[in-house]
């Protein structure tokens, strides 16, 4: 009974040893973002969506973006994404229906209310804190809070 401090610990560290923990190392890009702004490069115009509830998640290499107000599941579409410096590449999007598969999305226009323009959609990082992020693609340019 007087080795029990010490198999007791060998027991813990023989355990965390066998566990692979998946760190991110995303910086400020990880969190949870509310999308409050979208503009038109086009045409200047832009549409105040602080109102709504469209929410885009970042954690290690997935992304979960959700329309609260339009889907009724409340599961929304995961991503993979790839963050380099000044880029963001979001693409291989998922219909978020773990019962069906996670189906795979091949129109665009099904995740357009979410902000994209393309299923392989690469963004100029225009700004990222640990409160706020503007992306922009060749047609809008993306303006986030951090929740």
């Amino acid at each position: 009974m007087k080795h029990f401090p010490l198999y007791f610990i060998i027991g813990v560290a023989l355990l965390l040893s066998g566990c692979n923990l998946e760190t991110s190392d995303n910086g400020d890009l990880d969190g949870y973002w509310h999308l409050v702004r979208v503009d038109s490069l086009a045409t200047g115009q832009y549409a105040d969506l602080s109102e709504t509830r469209v929410f885009w998640g970042f954690q290690v290499r997935l992304l979960q973006a959700i329309d609260h107000d339009h889907d009724a599941n409340h599961y929304g579409y995961l991503f993979r994404f790839e963050h380099k410096g000044q880029t963001l590449r979001i693409y291989d999007g998922h219909k978020h229906d773990r019962a069906n598969g996670d189906i795979l999305v091949e129109d665009v226009r099904e995740i357009t209310s979410l902000g994209f323009n393309s299923l392989d959609d690469h963004f100029h990082v225009e700004q990222l804190s640990s409160d706020r992020m503007v992306l922009r693609d060749d047609v809008l340019r993306l303006w986030f809070e951090k929740m």
